[in-house]
C-alpha cells in the first residue's frame, strides 16, 4: 500500500526558498561576469542539486510492502523491518530528526538499528498507524501535544 506525504505551505515555502537560494548563488558567478569553467562547474552542480531536493520532495512517499516499511524520496530509499519498529510517536510539531516529510504535522517511528529513528508524515496518519499496528501488533503508539 502507497501513502503520499501530507503537504503543508510552510514546509513548501521552505523547500522552494532553498531551492530559490541555491540558485541565486548557482548564477552569481555569471553576474559576476565570472563565465570561467569553474563558474559553468558551480552553476551545474548547484542545479543538479536543486533538481535532486525537488525530485525529493515531489517523489516522497511511504510504501508499506509484506515484511518492511519503505520510505521513499527520490533517490532516496530506506527499508525498516516491521519486526524491528518499537513505537511510534505522534507529534504536532518536528523539526529535528532524520525527516522525509512534506508536513510539520507527522510521526516518528521509532526502531532497532540504522538511524533509530525516522521522520514522516503519511496524508492519512490515523489509517497509516493501524495498518503498522496491523503488521506487527507489538507497535507502541504514543501521542504527544509537541
Amino acid at each position: 500500500m502507497v501513502y503520499q506525504t501530507k503537504r503543508d505551505v510552510p514546509v513548501t515555502l521552505m523547500i522552494v526558498f532553498l531551492i530559490l537560494l541555491i540558485q541565486a548563488d548557482a548564477i552569481v558567478p555569471f553576474v559576476l561576469g565570472n563565465m570561467s569553467v569553474s563558474g559553468w562547474i558551480i552553476f551545474t552542480l548547484l542545479t543538479l542539486l536543486n533538481v535532486l531536493i525537488i525530485w525529493s520532495f515531489i517523489d516522497l512517499r511511504y510504501l508499506l510492502k509484506e515484511h518492511h516499511l519503505i520510505i521513499k524520496a527520490g533517490l532516496i530509499k530506506h527499508q525498516i523491518p516491521y519486526e524491528k519498529i518499537e513505537r511510534v510517536v505522534q507529534k504536532k510539531k518536528l523539526w529535528s530528526g532524520f525527516r522525509l516529510i512534506g508536513s510539520r504535522h507527522a510521526i516518528t517511528v521509532y526502531y532497532q538499528g540504522g538511524w533509530g529513528h525516522a521522520v514522516i508524515s503519511p496524508r492519512h496518519t490515523e489509517e497509516f498507524i493501524h495498518k503498522l499496528k496491523e503488521k506487527n501488533s507489538n507497535i507502541t503508539i504514543h501521542t504527544k501535544s509537541n
